[in-house]
């Protein structure tokens, strides 16, 4: 059996810059695996070089459960 540990500590920043390049790359659902991540432990804001679009898609499904946004899908693009 492994002696790694079950937690590890990282730096909000290198969070921010894994979801970055992980949504970027398409791995929607590893991506949203950090995202939930982060929120739940606390998360405000993405860090360095975000635009609106990224920001929005990050906190998309948290939007969505805590029901205070709905998002409807239409040829493409998010209403």
């Amino acid at each position: 059996m492994s002696d790694n540990p079950k937690q590890y500590k990282l730096d909000s920043a290198v969070l921010s810059m894994i979801w970055v390049a992980l949504h970027e790359s398409g791995q929607e659902d590893l991506a949203q695996v950090v995202a939930d991540t982060m929120i739940a432990q606390g998360c405000e804001e993405l860090e360095g070089d975000v635009g609106p679009l990224q920001i929005l898609t990050f906190w998309k499904n948290h939007l969505e459960e805590s029901n205070l946004v709905s998002f409807e899908q239409d040829k493409g693009k998010i209403n």
